[in-house]
């Protein structure tokens, strides 16, 4: 049945694939000049149907992937599927990705409205990079961190008038499911009373971190301490013997003779009803110095305050300064008190939210952000940050943040992220490349950290409308929890190849 269903939808997309590619006339030609249509009308509908063909791990196991991410725009509509078929090693399909509801949920890539900075915008699915007012609470947050490993279903939405606005975002929608529901995300809401000034309030949450905890089956034990993931009957080996009727003489004996495990699921913490919770409310002011077309200055000033610890922040002055399309240059003076951490919920917090980690004795517990929004110490400093674009050819950003504190500025809390792309040919053969590095909260900017995340992204054009695209991307995780991060075992290296197609 499962097979029936993929070769169905397999096939309605390349019908749709046909039939469109098949309505788009020729231009018309008059003595040699070609007479092309109204430009705005030819981007009005766009569609693109890309394959990817390459090798994937999921939870450690290898897998090929064939997929077709076809993309549909309509006037200010778009919708892009992410529609993959993993064959494991026998040739068999992956059935739990078709097996529940949930599941065709996961085949849509986005579903957007508009872009960033429109009268209204919207995206439903992947998160590429996502701010709340000025970035006081969210700032950067994506949810595409894990994929397609791991899926998260997301939304941005934004509605600005002559008068007043409102801006929200929710991390992942899928984490409303189990028993332990809750959700990340944020709200703002702003006024103009006069044509520059912007006035506005916000608040972000975390309504259970521990649901950064992956947990399969649902039964409250995370994957990473359940020994059967995906059945929410058994957590530890001696769980399933019991549950096979084994005597426990014999279940003694095996555990004496170290056959099986001697773990007790009473050994381990569930997490069904725990919750971590997380909330920051803000203030925020904002004027337009310069509002040429071209050029812009804006002043801005911000307070937000941890609805948990009481912990305080603020940025003044801000300057925010664009030119078009091709730069934009920003920064800020920011103190803070105790307990508190600008940007919160930040472009790695995914993967900061809920982990374990191992104390000095090598036993494994939970570590939530919030244990380290509760070791922040009052602290002053600056971000800076630059932005460029060059036609869309080259683009580029650059965020650093300084903050110290202590009669000296000995203690330090750094940030540092940086991106550069090329989007088109430039050079023979290569379509485009990425490189991108990320290191949030740390005393000193090392090149490896439980917060950096490194990757690279290069796409090699073999033939008209064929690219082949090596994906990088190393995250690390400090095991033994000596403070270090060091050996093959505390990196987590993702490597996949794929090649795209598009009709």
């Amino acid at each position: 049945m499962t097979r029936f269903k993929i070769a169905f939808m397999i096939l309605v997309l390349f019908i749709c694939t046909n039939s469109f590619s098949q309505g788009k006339a020729p231009a018309d030609t008059e003595g040699g000049v070609t007479i092309e249509g109204d430009s705005a009308e030819s981007a009005a509908f766009d569609y693109m149907m890309g394959g990817v063909f390459g090798a994937i791990t999921i939870d450690g196991k290898n897998y090929q992937q064939i997929g077709l991410r076809p993309e549909l725009k309509l006037w200010k509509f778009g919708i892009g599927l992410d529609i993959n078929v993993l064959l494991d090693e026998d040739g068999k399909v992956r059935e739990e990705d078709w097996d529940e509801a949930k599941d065709y949920i996961d085949k849509i890539y986005y579903i957007s409205f508009g872009k960033k900075g429109e009268p209204f915008y919207f995206k439903y699915g992947g998160l590429q990079s996502t701010t709340l007012g000025y970035g006081t609470l969210i700032s950067g947050y994506t949810n595409l961190l894990e994929y397609p490993t791991y899926k998260r279903q997301g939304i941005d939405i934004s509605i600005d008038t002559k008068y007043a606005g409102m801006e929200a975002v929710v991390g992942n929608f899928k984490n409303l499911a189990g028993k332990n529901k809750a959700i990340m995300g944020g709200g703002r809401i702003y006024v103009k009373p006069f044509r520059r000034l912007q006035i506005g309030g916000s608040y972000a949450g975390d309504m259970n971190e521990y649901k950064g905890l992956r947990d399969t089956d649902d039964d409250g034990y995370p994957d990473e301490v359940d020994m059967y993931p995906e059945d929410d009957r058994y957590v530890t080996e001696i769980d399933y013997w019991r549950g096979q009727g084994v005597p426990e003489p014999v279940i003694s004996s095996m555990t004496s003779y170290g056959v099986i495990s001697s773990l007790e699921r009473s050994q381990l913490k569930s997490y069904s009803d725990e919750r971590s919770r997380t909330g920051f409310w803000a203030a925020d002011a904002g004027l337009r110095l310069i509002n040429a077309e071209y050029f812009k200055i804006d002043i801005y000033t911000q307070f937000s305050q941890s609805v948990n610890t009481g912990g305080w922040g603020y940025t003044a002055p801000g300057v925010r300064i664009t030119g078009g399309r091709l730069f934009e240059i920003y920064g800020d003076y920011r103190q803070q008190s105790d307990d508190f951490i600008f940007g919160y919920y930040n472009d790695t917090y995914d993967l900061e939210r809920a982990k374990y980690v191992k104390d000095a004795a090598g036993d494994l517990h939970v570590e939530t952000k919030k244990d380290k929004l509760n070791e922040a110490i009052s602290s002053k400093g600056y971000l800076a940050g630059l932005k460029l674009n060059f036609f869309d050819v080259i683009t580029g950003k650059a965020e650093y943040q300084d903050m110290r504190w202590g009669r000296d500025g000995e203690i330090k809390d750094k940030s540092l992220k940086g991106e550069l792309a090329l989007n088109k040919y430039l050079f023979p053969l290569i379509s485009m490349a990425k490189v991108y590095y990320v290191q949030n909260n740390v005393e000193k900017i090392q090149w490896k950290t439980e917060s950096t995340v490194i990757g690279g992204v290069l796409g090699l054009g073999v033939a008209e409308g064929v690219t082949v695209e090596f994906n990088y991307l190393i995250t690390y995780q400090d095991v033994n929890g000596d403070g270090e991060i060091e050996g093959e075992d505390e990196e987590i290296r993702n490597i996949s190849l794929s090649t795209t197609s598009r009709f």
